[in-house]
């Protein structure tokens, strides 16, 4: 008669290397997507960068006017 053996997947030190593993997998997931969500919003980013740039422009430009027409005379 043959003595039973127990299977290997629940030996606790493959067990934890299975934690370990899909830890360090979970990580790597959240960095993957956190790193590549700008790419997510394709040319809708660049387009909201340059209106950013356009409308601090035309502020700067704006309020430099008024301080010339409302200098000393």
């Amino acid at each position: 008669m043959t003595t039973p053996t127990k299977p290997s997947d629940t030996d606790p030190g493959r067990a934890r290397a299975r934690w370990i593993f899909w830890a360090f997998a979970a990580v790597a997931l959240l960095l993957l997507v956190l790193e590549h969500r700008a790419h997510v919003l394709g040319w809708w980013l660049h387009a909201l960068l340059g209106l950013c740039i356009v409308l601090l422009y035309l502020l700067v430009r704006f309020q430099g006017d008024g301080a010339r027409k409302s200098g000393p005379r």
